[in-house]
């Protein structure tokens, strides 16, 4: 059985492919994220229930929108 990408690993690997993301949340308003940055706008925005949850929507939303990244060349088997 495979091991659950961590979060860590995840936003580790999005900085290293230059790609930006965001998280923010309230301690019961749920985890918000943000694929891109205010200055440049965000590719895509969502909310969560848990980290996990948070890894697996920027593992795919950053798979969907930077398809040539070296990101998406480890998670997502794009080349």
């Amino acid at each position: 059985m495979d091991k659950p990408m961590s979060l860590e690993e995840v936003l580790q690997d999005l900085y290293d492919s230059e790609i930006n993301a965001a998280i923010s949340w309230l301690w019961d308003g749920g985890i918000d994220l943000g694929l891109g940055d205010e200055l440049n706008g965000y590719e895509a925005d969502g909310q969560v229930r848990t980290v996990a949850e948070a890894a697996a929507w920027l593992k795919d939303q950053a798979c969907k929108h930077y398809p040539d990244s070296g990101f998406a060349r480890k998670y997502c088997g794009f080349v």
